[in-house]
């Protein structure tokens, strides 16, 4: 089988953060690993992080996002999510033929973030995946 079928073909995974439902930034993990945003937030607002997938596979990808929150250079805390397990998934597109999967979503990563004081923050985030041989 041709190798070029059997490797991940498109892997372009954003993260997007909103606060009241509007989009204040996006990472490009496929350009810049790790990547860092910036953001001002007033206290009791909350961020959403969502991630954009359009992968191509043989066998399902172990990913991480590994995030690393800040307030201005106080470290806050880290913690990591499954960029493959969301919900509020929006046009999703799962196709599976001759043992090859495609699959694209716009989905909501698990957990949110609560400014508790008005003020500028962080999130630095690493994209991880296995060392699997089909994966480009």
């Amino acid at each position: 089988m041709n190798k070029a079928i059997t490797i991940l073909s498109a892997i372009i995974i954003s993260i997007i953060i909103t606060s009241c439902e509007q989009e204040i930034g996006r990472l490009d993990l496929t350009k810049n690993n790790p990547a860092e945003i910036q953001f001002r937030l007033k206290k009791g607002e909350e961020v959403k992080l969502w991630t954009d997938i359009d992968i191509t596979y043989k066998e399902k990808p172990l990913f991480v996002y590994d995030c690393e929150f800040y307030k201005g250079d106080e470290f806050l805390f880290k913690g990591g999510t499954d960029p493959l397990a969301t919900t509020n998934n929006r046009d999703e597109v799962l196709i599976n033929e001759n043992n090859i999967t495609r699959w694209k979503f716009y989905g909501q990563l698990e957990g949110t973030f609560k400014a508790k004081e008005d003020a500028t923050y962080r999130i630095k985030t690493t994209f991880i995946k296995n060392s699997n041989p089909d994966l480009d």
